[in-house]
């Protein structure tokens, strides 16, 4: 019996990336083969008398392959998944909860200055149709702090530029503000560049890669390493450096924390179309005014 595949549906239908998916479905995979049911036989039995000794030999037996990170995700892996079985009634209980979980330390957030950033985004030339897509991407990913499986995964149906919105969809959908620079980059990239691209005209991704078809991870990287070394950043990039940036760049110009939550679109606060400027009328207002490329953004100290 496949215990992993409903699972990994059920997460699926939670709106869970495919990275998530993957590493779930490996994490389990090597928990299912360390607790070693009979060949053929389904680790349900097993796993109906799991006992927190076990979990923490596991833990033990994880803490000598990774660093403690790793460990932690493993052990959510299977909390999640134990969890999933018990609200199925297949299994009476999850033991994962009585295990205490490594510390881990924070490691230093790694960013991009405003100066690193406006360089990266002006690398891509406009005068060729793959620039223009290369900086609204850039433009887009910076300017609404989403995540690169967030920004690959847009439609052109999840814009709502005459409102000066986007809705992304994670674990939940929310509504992310645009700046007017953002919105008119995309208007004339939608004019002029992304059409002539599609494989198929009905297909809906918003920038599709060489192939005519939705970009990938690693091509987008490419993208970025490319305009990176143009732009003379020498500092090594990774998924998470623009993201931050953007978090980092609005706090350090004085937004509150609660309101970049919101535009990251956590699972613990509302995430709904209307989650932030109704209940926070000035939140629009409050974006536009400190990210560093908005058209009302005024430096510290400034009258």
């Amino acid at each position: 019996m496949d215990l992993i595949a409903p699972f990994l549906q059920h997460l699926q239908s939670q709106q869970y990336s495919e990275n998530s998916l993957q590493s779930h479905r490996l994490d389990l995979r090597r928990f299912l083969a360390w607790l070693e049911p009979e060949e053929g036989s389904s680790p349900l039995p097993r796993l109906k008398h799991l006992a927190l000794e076990q979990l923490e030999a596991y833990q033990e037996d994880l803490g000598q392959h990774y660093k403690q990170r790793t460990v932690a995700r493993h052990l959510s892996s299977l909390k999640l998944f134990l969890d999933f079985w018990v609200s199925q009634g297949s299994i009476p209980l999850n033991p994962v909860h009585q295990l205490r979980f490594p510390e881990i330390v924070p490691e230093p957030l790694e960013m991009l200055t405003l100066w690193e950033v406006q360089a990266l985004l002006e690398a891509p030339s406009l005068d060729h149709y793959l620039g223009l897509r290369d900086r609204t991407m850039l433009e887009l990913l910076y300017a609404c702090g989403l995540k690169v499986s967030e920004l690959l995964g847009l439609n052109v149906g999840n814009l709502f530029l005459d409102l000066g919105f986007i809705k992304v969809y994670r674990k939940q959908v929310r509504m992310v503000p645009l700046l007017p620079r953002t919105s008119e980059l995309l208007q004339r990239y939608l004019s002029e560049a992304r059409e002539g691209r599609l494989l198929s005209t009905d297909d809906p991704c918003l920038f599709p890669g060489r192939n005519g078809t939705r970009m990938s991870r690693m091509g987008f990287w490419a993208m970025v390493r490319k305009h990176a070394q143009r732009a003379g950043i020498e500092k090594p990039l990774n998924p998470r450096m623009l993201r931050h940036s953007f978090a980092m760049h609005l706090l350090q110009n004085g937004m509150d924390l609660t309101d970049i939550r919101d535009l990251f679109g956590y699972v613990s606060l509302d995430a709904t179309l209307q989650y932030a400027h109704v209940n926070r009328p000035d939140f629009e207002e409050e974006y536009h005014r400190y990210h560093p490329r908005g058209e009302h953004y005024q430096k510290q100290g400034e009258p």
